[in-house]
């Protein structure tokens, strides 16, 4: 280690300008090196330039902005990269038992179902929680629709929450069926708006606090095939905008997070899809993004802006091979440090003359308007020493290789849940590390995370020119490889440890796991588990990254750090190509629990600050089922780029 002796004695003055240039995670380091260095992380002033610069649009950052809080930030924010790129986290518990459930920006919406009584219950995952708010469905249903209370079969749905504002699709039928968007306030007790449907064919809705749009797949376009079609809600005059409706007659795909996404940034709403109308018909085989966004204020096709195909140029199909659609996702994201949109896609390639695939991350920012090139942020680069047409390649930091072939874990029926968070360059996924010769089926969830960094000296602006062998790949000189960590760690037959166990059993809740279904965001994941019976409860189980997560009644687990993967080791990659125990256990509150058991009166009292009886907050159901642990993670050093740059 360097000799850091002549900065410990520099005035705090000089310091911050050496703080400045430096990411969260080198600062956070700089902290560990020296007792002298730790006022660092511990003072506002020198934190808040860091947060605002870098990393304002993270929830950390936004949290800060609000609170002025700056440090507390930074602190949080390194110690969840840590906890992310070792696959440590930092609460694991059963959050509830419900028949269905969905995660929006914090919010865990999950419905139980016990007929003629159904519950929603919407607890704050993100904030210390000690209550969640309880909406009485037939109740609100009654207020709604006073004409379908009647009905017993019904069908009520989630669809989306933003700004504590809940969209549910609601269905019954009498003589026919029909199909109702309930948006609602329940915070506030207050039925915002109902609506008829005339269709629900691939419904979505996306809302903020002044407007809300919904769009459904159903509309005929002029080539016989369904399209999209958008309508919106003014929630400051409480009225929908007149027509006619926004149709998306260009607009290719329907699998929302596949192949289409839609979302609100700001004062727009954005969509893109990764096909377009002419794709099929082009003879050099390129591969665009159709992007585009509209004013939330003034929604029709005259104030469409649609993205360029100069930036919204996707991959080669004659190069880059074919995909293995099982495995795409597709969304977009605000970036952490620009105020700029990203588009975030994973496909599995088998690129040209490889016999191995690869699954691979890219990022590209959406350009709607032309910028002068020092502002552009290029994703994409001109060899100029070509003599034929002008060959692009990506940037190092727009890509990040994930698996290849040879990972043991490479098969969709391993893969339960997977995502990427760009800001750290971290992927996750949640596999079932059943082992091929394993006498039992009982499934063992494990978390798995790949973390990759650039190279000292390789700067987000343009790179040299990789080899003409292969143009469009990542040029691997300005990466290092993965670090694959799992958790939790294989248990010592010969010593087990009683922590290590504890986790198995929380992860695995059921003996007869056979349905995960999974979700998550920057600092989570959630998923549900049950045998698969019909009519059966599911167990929702928490995984929580956030250091600063705190639930009432949580006790502690230990200290359970993720290992790195002995199977998993980043595979080389060559110049042509890119690169036992039984866990299971039945807990005394679990997924077969009757729904009678469900504290839904008692213990849950009214707060006095709701007015109407169909919503109210009541005592969360983690705090009745006791099974929330969690676990403290020493802070290893990082050795980064940080001595290179002192």
């Amino acid at each position: 280690m360097p000799d850091i002796s002549g900065l410990q004695q520099l005035p705090c003055e000089l310091l911050a300008y050496i703080v400045e240039p430096l990411d969260i995670q080198d600062i956070f380091n700089l902290s560990l090196c020296s007792k002298q260095f730790q006022h660092i992380i511990q003072q506002d002033h020198f934190c808040k330039p860091a947060i605002m610069t870098k990393v304002p649009n993270t929830l950390e950052g936004q949290e800060a902005s609000r609170t002025g809080r700056f440090s507390r930030a930074l602190r949080c924010l390194a110690k969840r990269y840590i906890a992310l790129w070792r696959a440590s986290p930092y609460v694991v518990g059963i959050l509830a038992c419900a028949d269905s459930y969905g995660l929006f920006g914090g919010k865990l919406c999950y419905i139980i179902e016990n007929r003629p009584q159904r519950w929603l219950r919407i607890l704050d995952i993100h904030r210390p929680a000690d209550r969640e708010l309880v909406v009485d469905i037939p109740k609100l249903i009654s207020k709604a629709l006073p004409r379908a209370a009647s009905c017993r079969k019904y069908r009520f749905q989630v669809l989306y929450q933003a700004a504590g504002i809940i969209s549910c699709l609601f269905s019954f039928a009498f003589h026919e069926t029909e199909n109702w968007l309930l948006i609602i306030n329940p915070q506030s007790s207050h039925i915002i708006e109902t609506f008829r449907l005339a269709s629900t064919a691939r419904i979505f809705v996306r809302n903020n606090d002044k407007f809300l749009y919904f769009g459904t797949h159903s509309e005929v376009g002029a080539d016989g095939l369904r399209k999209w079609v958008l309508k919106g809600y003014d929630l400051t005059s409480k009225a929908w905008f007149p027509p006619p409706r926004v149709f998306m007659a260009s607009l290719v795909g329907f699998e929302i997070g596949k192949t289409v996404c839609f979302e609100i940034f700001g004062d727009y709403f954005y969509g893109v899809s990764n096909k377009t109308l002419n794709e099929v018909d082009d003879p050099e085989w390129q591969s665009y993004y159709y992007c585009f966004r509209f004013p939330l204020n003034e929604p029709s096709l005259s104030r469409l802006q649609v993205i360029k195909n100069e930036y919204s140029w996707r991959r080669d199909h004659k190069e880059e091979g074919p995909i293995d659609d099982r495995w795409g996702f597709l969304s977009l994201k605000e970036d952490v440090k620009r105020e700029e949109i990203v588009i975030l896609e994973c496909r599995r390639e088998w690129t040209k003359g490889q016999s191995g695939n690869q699954r691979t991350y890219y990022t590209t920012p959406v350009v709607f308007c032309k910028q002068t090139i020092q502002e552009e942020h290029q994703r994409l680069r001109v060899n100029a020493t070509s003599s034929d047409a002008p060959i692009l390649f990506r940037r190092p930091e727009t890509v990040h290789l994930g698996d290849d072939s040879f990972s043991l874990f490479l098969v969709p029926s391993k893969i339960l849940f997977s995502a990427y968070i760009q800001h750290c360059r971290t992927f996750i996924d949640l596999i079932d590390d059943t082992t091929m010769d394993s006498t039992t089926s009982v499934q063992r969830l494990r978390l798995r995370t790949g973390h990759r960094t650039l190279k000292p000296g390789t700067t987000l602006g343009l790179v040299e020119s990789p080899s003409d062998e292969l143009p469009l790949q990542l040029d691997m000189r300005h990466c290092y490889d993965n670090k694959i960590s799992i958790w939790p760690p294989e248990q010592d037959e010969s010593a087990p440890d009683p922590s290590t166990k504890s986790i198995w059993q929380l992860l695995n809740v059921d003996n007869s796991q056979r349905c995960v279904d999974a979700t998550g965001d920057e600092r989570c994941v959630i998923y549900a588990t049950s045998d698969g019976s019909e009519g059966g409860l599911k167990s929702l189980v928490l995984l929580n990254f956030d250091p600063a997560a705190r639930f009432e009644g949580m006790e502690y687990g230990g200290n359970i750090v993720g290992q790195q993967s002995p199977h998993d080791s980043q595979q080389s990659i060559d110049s042509k190509g890119k690169g036992g125990i039984n866990s299971g256990n039945t807990l005394p509150f679990g997924p077969n629990v009757q729904p009678s058991a469900v504290d839904t009166t008692d213990g849950g009292r009214a707060d006095s600050s709701t007015c109407e009886s169909w919503a109210a907050y009541k005592r969360p159901m983690y705090m009745d089922i006791g099974r929330m642990l969690y676990y403290s993670s020493s802070v290893p050093f990082l050795y980064t780029s940080l001595f290179l740059i002192l």
